[in-house]
C-alpha cells in the first residue's frame, strides 16, 4: 500500500473513530446514568462524557493532519499519540460504548507511522518530552474517575502537559504556561492525594530539561535568520 493511500485510509479510520467517540461521549453525559451496562457504571458521567468529547475531537484533528504529505516524523508521531491515545484512554470513561472507537483509533494511530525506526530514534533523543507525555496521559486517567470540577481540571491540565510534551516549535513562554496549566490546578484541586501530587512534582523536575530544549531549539532557530 502506498504512503498517499494509507495516510487517506487513516483519515477515514479516524474521522470514524472520532465521529463515533463523539456520539458515545454525548451518550454517557445525557444518559450514561441510565445504561450503566453500557457506559460503564461511572460516578461522574457527565464529567466523564465530556471528557470522551473533547478527546474525540482531538482524535478527529489528528486524522485530518494526516491530509498534509509535509508532516515530520515528530508530527506523525504526535498525531499517532492523538489518535491512539484516546482510543486507549477512554476504555475507562464510556465502557462498551468505545469499543468501535477503541479499534478504528488504535489501528489508525497505528498506521500514521511512516518509519518506526525512525520514530524510535526521534523518541530516544527526547525522552524528557515522551515522559512529559506520559505523566499528562497518567493525568487524563485521573480525571476520568474524579469529580465534576476535578475531572474537567484534570483534564484541561492533562492535555496541557501532553500539548507541551510533543509542540516542539512552541516558544517558551508557551511552553511555561502549558506546564503552569498542566502541573498547578489539578495537584492544588486534588492535594490531600498523593498520586496527583507525585505526578505535579514529577512533571515539574521533567519540565526542567523540556524548557531547556524549548530554549535551544529558538536560539538555533533564530541564529538561522
Amino acid at each position: 500500500m502506498s504512503r498517499d493511500r494509507r495516510h487517506r485510509r487513516v483519515v477515514r479510520l479516524g474521522l470514524a473513530g472520532s465521529g463515533l467517540g463523539l456520539l458515545a461521549g454525548i451518550v454517557q453525559a445525557t444518559v450514561g446514568s441510565r445504561i450503566p451496562e453500557w457506559t460503564g457504571a461511572k460516578a461522574s458521567p457527565i464529567a466523564l462524557g465530556l471528557l470522551t468529547i473533547g478527546l474525540s475531537a482531538l482524535a478527529g484533528w489528528a486524522a485530518l493532519q494526516q491530509r498534509d504529505l509535509r508532516l515530520s516524523v515528530g508530527g506523525r508521531a504526535a498525531c499517532a499519540l492523538a489518535l491512539a491515545g484516546p482510543g486507549l484512554l477512554c476504555l475507562s470513561t464510556v465502557g462498551r460504548l468505545w469499543y468501535p472507537s477503541a479499534l478504528l483509533l488504535v489501528v489508525a494511530g497505528t498506521m500514521t507511522i511512516d518509519s518506526w525506526s525512525a520514530t524510535a530514534k526521534m523518541l530516544a533523543t527526547g525522552w524528557f518530552r515522551v515522559l512529559l507525555g506520559a505523566l499528562g496521559a497518567c493525568q487524563l486517567l485521573m480525571a476520568a474517575g474524579a469529580p465534576l470540577i476535578l475531572a474537567l481540571v484534570g483534564a484541561v491540565g492533562g492535555a496541557c502537559l501532553i500539548a507541551a510534551a510533543v509542540w516542539r516549535s512552541a516558544s517558551r513562554p508557551v511552553v511555561v504556561a502549558l506546564l503552569a496549566v498542566g502541573i498547578l490546578p489539578f495537584a492544588i484541586l486534588a492535594w490531600a492525594a498523593i498520586v496527583p501530587a507525585l505526578v505535579a512534582v514529577t512533571a515539574a523536575l521533567i519540565a526542567v530539561p523540556v524548557l531547556r530544549g524549548a530554549a535551544n531549539a529558538r536560539t538555533v532557530g533564530g541564529d538561522h535568520r
